[in-house]
């Protein structure tokens, strides 16, 4: 993986922990970071605590599964908690660096297969899905961008300088528009779509 993250141009600085210690060590380090890569099996805590921790410590920062579970439960689990995407381990170079590079775009990738299932086996990417995400107003597009960082309401409001329930509200039409029933159908649907919201 390291490997492949300095094909990157300009190839980024890598800083690499063995367990969920060792990166909320290196997090609480004055250095700023881009993102998080994640695997879901440390050796001193379960994927979930490990993701709820670094979540908490790092909220502004694109976080990442990076895991070979298969269980679409897991992976709604992951999303759930906050994380920005999934990425297996089974995918080939260009699919993990098309998936970072989406990711640190403002976007969020999840597994071709889960989104596809999720959709009663559509294909990942519908011209209908971009025309719905389009045709959200700026504030609720803005209002998404933050969902899909995992960011909860009371830090979406802050972020935007309005109430909670206006943002209450703007998920209430994102909702709407794209069919989704809650948090997480709407980044099962961005995902999708594959578009980055900034």
């Amino acid at each position: 993986m390291v490997h492949l993250l300095q094909s990157f141009d300009p190839p980024p600085e890598v800083l690499e922990a063995e367990d969920l210690r060792g990166a909320e060590a290196l997090l609480n380090s004055d250095s700023n970071f881009d993102l998080v890569l994640l695997d879901l099996n440390l050796t001193d805590s379960d994927g979930i605590e490990a993701l709820l921790a670094l979540r908490g410590q790092v909220p502004d920062t694109a976080l990442v599964i990076l895991s070979g579970e298969q269980d679409p439960d897991v992976i709604h689990s992951c999303i759930d908690n906050g994380a920005m995407g999934f990425i297996s381990k089974a995918a080939t170079h260009d699919e993990l660096l098309s998936a970072i590079k989406l990711i640190v775009a403002g976007g969020v990738y999840l597994p071709r297969e889960i989104t596809s299932a999720y959709r009663n086996g559509q294909p990942k990417v519908e011209k209908s899905d971009v025309a719905l995400l389009a045709s959200l107003s700026d504030r609720q597009r803005e209002v998404l961008a933050y969902l899909l960082q995992g960011k909860p309401n009371k830090t979406i409001s802050e972020k935007m300088n309005i109430s909670q329930n206006t943002v209450k509200a703007h998920l209430s039409g994102i909702f709407k528009t794209l069919g989704a029933k809650n948090r997480t159908e709407a980044v099962y649907f961005a995902a999708r779509a594959g578009v980055p919201l900034e």
